[in-house]
């Protein structure tokens, strides 16, 4: 896929994944802080999140940088590169694989190009909106069709109710699908894209969180769902992304 700002992103976010695992290896170097209920920062999130972003004005000079870190550098209404260093920092910090490195683009219209890369699970995908996805290099393309034995994939935060969550789990099992949490948006993306769920879907979850994995879904065929880009860059959406489209599992997972 030849786009100098998907290869800009692809190579950073590569550089940001050898990185943060350099830093996980030797733990004194991680600093682990509290930042919320059920939310860590490391020091390699933010030494992560400051070489994408020297990186990214470097490469694109004009564009503003919003990251989960750092804020917001210039004006988000305009073309912004939008990043999580680390998006699964509690994964990250207690050794499991299930965290990625994940950089979007938006034109200041639409969300165009997204990279996630996950190190410890040697996959990376990189997409841009309609032209296409690709997982290790190989095209992606989402089937309508949903499987026989559907799974789902979901996220929870405190931001929203717990109950929500549980009722969302009943639902599911009494309509004979089964669900995975694995704790970092980017890994229900990237399942979604290999085939390993069908749908994913979380509450309230920020752009930084969210921006790549919606441009990959859309660009290899599946349908997305979340609030309009100017209200996301303000704050928190829902958000439904599935290998079906029209999507199968709105009514289970929305209300």
């Amino acid at each position: 896929m030849n786009d100098d700002r998907l290869e800009t992103a692809v190579s950073l976010a590569r550089r940001a994944g050898r990185l943060a695992q350099a830093m996980r290896a030797d733990p004194a170097l991680l600093d682990i802080r509290d930042k919320g209920p059920m939310d860590l920062v490391t020091a390699a999130d933010l030494a992560v999140e400051d070489l994408l972003r020297k990186g990214l004005a470097e490469a694109d000079p004009d564009a503003s940088i919003l990251g989960e870190e750092a804020g917001l550098s210039g004006d988000a209404k305009g073309a912004a590169w939008i990043v999580d260093p680390i998006d699964g920092t509690v994964n990250y910090a207690r050794g499991m694989p299930d965290w990625a490195v994940s950089i979007a683009y938006s034109d200041g219209t639409a969300l165009t190009h997204g990279v996630i890369h996950a190190p410890d699970l040697g996959l990376t995908a990189a997409g841009v909106r309609g032209v296409g996805a690709i997982l290790n290099g190989q095209p992606v393309r989402l089937p309508g069709a949903v499987a026989s034995s559907p799974v789902v994939a979901l996220g929870y935060s405190p931001r929203g109710p717990l109950t929500d969550y549980l009722d969302r789990i009943a639902r599911l099992l009494d309509a004979g699908v089964e669900h995975r949490r694995h704790g970092a948006a980017t890994i229900g993306f990237l399942g979604v894209l290999a085939g390993w769920f069908d749908a994913y879907y979380e509450p309230a979850l920020n752009i930084w969180d969210a921006a790549a994995g919606l441009v990959l879904i859309e660009a290899a065929g599946g349908s997305v769902r979340h609030d309009p880009l100017p209200d996301f860059l303000e704050r928190p959406s829902d958000i439904l992304t599935e290998r079906a489209n029209p999507p199968r599992f709105e009514t289970l997972l929305s209300r």
